[in-house]
């Protein structure tokens, strides 16, 4: 296990805090909302369903099921931690949209009388803005990620441009403020790592005193979940989209 995640992971930290220097930097200069007009203007049409795509990348589901199977057949351990990263900031995330803030809307409706808010293929949604959910899911998925890994700093830097522009995709396509994704993204980080001793720690501990065919089952029941959980995924963004 490795004894010094954070260190070892500086280049990624160091990425991600210039990330959000920029954006708390923007909201200090233009706003909570002149933000959002300004980012969302930046729009092409050649970038939209690139950007349609990796913003679903965020979804719990997708991201989940693709770092289970990259990740499983080496280390399964982490990736069960990196579910539970999810599944506990991505709750939080839900709890604070739910209630603290229910009542913040989402650009569509903040501006609805203002024409020129950027959408991408039908996507639109009106209500419980902050956080960003997506911005939470991302940040703490490869923030886990990369505390059970040992990588390169240029891979550390590709990981933390990774969440960055997922989170952006997110003021792209027309469905959170900077601010919320500002917020989701710093939760998610902060969780992954509030989480990495108490859950990984204790998942290691587990798996080393138990059997190799209870390794191997683990191992199967990843694989099976990840590809159903991916399909599933799919599935549910089609289905929101029709």
């Amino acid at each position: 296990m490795n004894t010094s995640p954070l260190r070892n992971n500086l280049t990624f930290f160091i990425t991600l805090t210039v990330y959000w220097l920029f954006q708390l930097l923007l909201l200090l200069i233009h706003g909570y909302k002149d933000s959002f007009l300004l980012l969302n203007s930046l729009h092409f049409s050649a970038l939209d369903y690139p950007m349609f795509v990796l913003t679903h990348l965020g979804d719990p589901l997708i991201i989940t099921s693709l770092l289970a199977l990259l990740l499983s057949g080496r280390n399964p351990q982490g990736v069960l931690y990196i579910i539970v990263a999810v599944t506990l900031t991505g709750l939080f995330g839900q709890l604070l949209k739910n209630t603290f803030f229910e009542g913040w809307d989402r650009p569509l409706q903040v501006f609805r009388e203002i024409a020129g808010v950027h959408t991408v293929a039908g996507y639109k949604m009106y209500h419980n803005s902050f956080p960003s959910g997506h911005s939470i899911v991302v940040a703490a998925a490869i923030t886990a990620a990369m505390l059970i890994s040992k990588t390169g700093k240029w891979m550390q830097v590709s990981a933390a441009l990774f969440v960055a522009l997922v989170s952006y995709t997110r003021t792209y396509v027309g469905v959170h403020f900077p601010g919320d994704v500002l917020t989701g993204t710093l939760i998610g980080s902060a969780g992954a790592i509030l989480l990495f001793r108490p859950v990984y720690g204790n998942l290691i501990k587990r798996n080393n005193s138990g059997s190799d065919s209870r390794k191997g089952r683990t191992l199967k029941t990843l694989h099976i979940i990840a590809v159903v959980s991916f399909v599933l995924g799919i599935y549910l963004i089609a289905e929101s989209l029709s």
